[in-house]
């Protein structure tokens, strides 16, 4: 009951960031020949496709992208390390589907497990990551779902750490188009191994399961996935240039068909949109009139990039600024003082949050009563 409380909490404070996020997300005049499926601006994060974006479907192999995600949390963090050593528990080696071969009491790094992971999609090496980084499996899906909550994947729920079938686990492709969205910003050295051709372990070489990085050379991830009940999932990343795409397709017919669909959306994406940024983070966007303080004026700066996707041959978007409150001292460096707000044709695509560049104490006794005074008539 709890958790249902906080992703409404959470599902609240995204409402707004999903709603522009979502603008240019009309059917471009056609459909894909898949249960569901999205396409998103990386730079953006504007959803340019969907098609039963919100449809709760079995996971498959997309759930290693949450386990990805948080062995990177991990190693940002400092508490664990590539060189560690892993040893191979009983459970992990016995679990079956797709698998690295591992052995009880092998003792491989935890970046040798992440490349299992990443690139051969093994089960046996994502239950070792769960095992080294939690104690034991269950309480390493305890934190995927906290996560979950946490990115505001409200459409998610997670019951292990690799995806095999159970009860109760599903994911949609909006909420596996957002986690592979953070993915990318948050943890690109991650989106590395996701590149990768091949995996090689104990004289055994196994090649990724994503074929569109033989078929297309902007192709750099990022993870496939297949189930009886689920069919096939395919979420690839491609880059062209400055941009960069995420195209997800989930339950798709046959591996051919989530190629052929990921390519289509992807091309669909490169030809029809383009990018218009206005500055980028941490630049300064602003100099503001400060009351009560030992300064008079404060700069302000970009809290994200501000960015937007626009579609070709319609009008170029607008930048205006939300200060809705004037700015009184004591002030403190990275303090919210308004927003950026990025439009087109009427339509919201970007709200970029502005902050303060430094910190502005309060001014002395007299100062502080003479802008008293003189806000009453300002």
């Amino acid at each position: 009951m709890q958790r249902s409380k906080d992703r409404l909490i959470v599902l609240l404070l995204v409402t707004g960031f999903l709603i522009s996020s979502h603008a240019w997300a009309q059917a471009p005049g056609f459909t894909v020949d898949a249960k569901a499926a999205i396409l998103i601006d990386v730079p953006s994060g504007q959803v340019l496709f969907e098609q039963d974006a919100t449809t709760r479907i079995p996971p498959a192999s997309l759930t290693k992208i949450m386990t990805v995600y948080l062995a990177y949390d991990a190693l940002r963090d400092g508490t664990v390390h590539l060189h560690d050593p892993v040893t191979i528990s009983t459970q992990a080696s016995r679990m079956g589907g797709s698998q690295i071969f591992l052995k009880v009491g092998d003792r491989i790094t935890f970046r040798r497990l992440l490349q299992g992971v990443a690139i051969a999609s093994g089960n046996d090496a994502t239950i070792a990551i769960a095992e080294h980084l939690s104690g034991f499996p269950a309480a390493f899906v305890a934190r995927m779902n906290t996560k979950a909550d946490e990115l505001g994947l409200s459409n998610t729920q997670f019951q292990n750490p690799h995806g095999l079938s159970a009860q109760n686990q599903y994911i949609t492709a909006d909420d596996v188009g957002r986690l592979a969205l953070h993915l990318i910003r948050d943890h690109p050295a991650a989106v590395k191994l996701h590149a990768m051709k091949t995996f090689e372990h104990n004289g055994i070489t196994q090649h990724n399961r994503n074929r569109l990085l033989w078929r297309d050379s902007r192709v750099d991830g990022l993870k496939t996935g297949w189930l009886r009940e689920a069919g096939y999932h395919i979420v690839a990343t491609a880059k062209e240039e400055e941009r960069q795409l995420i195209a997800v397709i989930l339950k798709a017919r046959s591996e051919r068909a989530r190629e052929d669909i990921a390519l289509r959306l992807l091309n669909y994406g490169f030809k029809n949109f383009h990018n218009v940024q206005f500055f980028s983070k941490g630049d300064r966007v602003k100099n503001l009139p400060v009351w009560k303080g030992t300064t008079d004026h404060l700069g302000v700066v970009a809290n994200a990039p501000g960015i937007a996707a626009i579609k070709n041959g319609t009008p170029e978007p607008t930048l205006t600024y939300d200060f809705s409150k004037k700015l009184i001292a004591p002030i403190t460096a990275g303090q919210k003082v308004g927003e950026a707000v990025i439009t087109a044709e009427g339509q919201e695509l970007a709200r970029v949050e502005l902050v303060a560049m430094s910190a502005v104490p309060a001014a002395g006794l007299m100062k502080r009563l003479l802008h008293s005074l003189l806000l009453l008539f300002y």
